[in-house]
């Protein structure tokens, strides 16, 4: 069976992403070591055990700290990179995992009297966006979606496509060099070259955990494929996780992160324009910037569909639409940031009186 060129981009990008939101203060579980009651190692890679089963498990992390009155967080992080928008299916199996998985809750003998309890959250990525009822499950269970579709991510979606044909491609030659067509591949090959991507791109970009012993592999046959990927990677170096003041995640990309990380840092809590135009991703890439200094910094992110579709559904109310999204869920935007074993707190607060300030004089229209 051959590797689907699909599945190869969607695994290719979870690595990606895991160095890109590696500040957000979770660290990367690889190993049964790390924890022997939940995790193991099946052949097609690591995977935790559930009240009725185990699931695989493609990039999962841990909260290296505890919120209050919660559980300690892990966090799965699947990607799909498809020509289709993302399906209720993807959502409906990030629900069932969870449900399992959070409520396993049987010690081993040595932890009878405290048995460790996490509480498992999912975060779910595509490049062609969702569908309608996928997000409105995501919704009702919490299922974190991120749209990766905006323009800001043509290059990354690039890149990642092109090292996958070219992965496929290799595939296809070894298997004509011995003699067999690339479909007779076994499970067991593919899952190798799933594990030897993975790792390149881990050594590579240094988001192997320390202290975990690893399979080695003869990555050099993929340095052409993956090189410019990690490349790529490096360019974008950070993307920043925010949560608004409502069920949404935002993925934030900084036109230039040390000129945002230097603001925020020496600005913590400061207030912020929201803008968005209709020639730019059809209104749906939104930016921000802070009110005191516009030319600071500049944080681009992709409106969650559900909110795009109930703004741009009504085109003579669209303004006001808009207006009233962010008053209601961008009010307070929250980044949280973890690095050097520091945690940091940026709180970004909408100013509606100079965003419309700005709109006035830049589109010649009030916000």
């Amino acid at each position: 069976m051959r590797i689907s060129k699909d599945a190869l981009k969607g695994y290719i990008l979870e690595e990606v992403l895991a160095y890109l939101i590696r500040t957000t203060g979770y660290k990367l579980l690889v190993d049964p070591s790390q924890d022997p009651r939940d995790l193991e190692t099946r052949g097609n890679g690591l995977v935790v055990k559930g009240r009725g089963g185990v699931h695989q498990v493609d990039v999962l992390g841990q909260l290296e700290w505890i919120p209050a009155f919660t559980f300690p967080l892990r966090l799965f992080v699947e990607a799909k990179f498809r020509n289709t928008k993302t399906g209720i299916d993807a959502v409906r199996n990030a629900v069932s995992v969870l449900l399992d998985i959070n409520q396993n809750n049987s010690p081993t003998r040595e932890q009878k009297v405290f048995p460790q309890k996490y509480q498992y959250v999912y975060a779910l990525f595509s490049t062609s966006g969702f569908t309608k009822p996928a997000m409105d499950m995501a919704l009702a269970h919490q299922i974190s979606l991120i749209d990766l579709s905006g323009d800001e991510y043509r290059d990354l979606r690039n890149i990642i496509n092109q090292s996958a044909e070219n992965i496929v491609g290799r595939i296809g030659d070894i298997a004509n060099e011995e003699g067999y067509e690339p479909d007779e591949i076994g499970i067991s090959e593919r899952g190798r070259l799933v594990s030897g991507v993975r790792f390149f791109i881990r050594e590579r970009l240094e988001t192997l955990p320390t202290g975990v012993q690893h399979d080695q592999f003869d990555t050099h046959t993929l340095e052409d494929a993956l090189g410019p990927v990690v490349r790529m990677a490096n360019q974008y170096n950070e993307l920043f996780v925010a949560m608004a003041n409502g069920p949404y995640m935002l993925l934030m990309k900084a036109e230039n992160p040390q000129a945002f990380l230097h603001y925020a840092t020496n600005h913590p809590r400061h207030r912020v324009l929201i803008t968005w135009s209709r020639q730019d991703d059809n209104g749906q890439t939104w930016e921000i910037m802070p009110s005191e200094n516009e030319n600071a910094y500049r944080l681009s992110f992709r409106l969650p569909e559900i909110l795009a579709r109930w703004i741009f559904s009504v085109p003579d109310g669209t303004r006001q639409r808009a207006i009233q999204a962010k008053q209601q869920y961008f009010s307070t935007i929250t980044i949280y940031r973890y690095v050097e074993e520091k945690d940091l707190l940026f709180r970004l607060e909408f100013d509606l009186e100079n965003t419309r300030r700005h709109a006035q004089e830049v589109f010649g229209r009030w916000e």
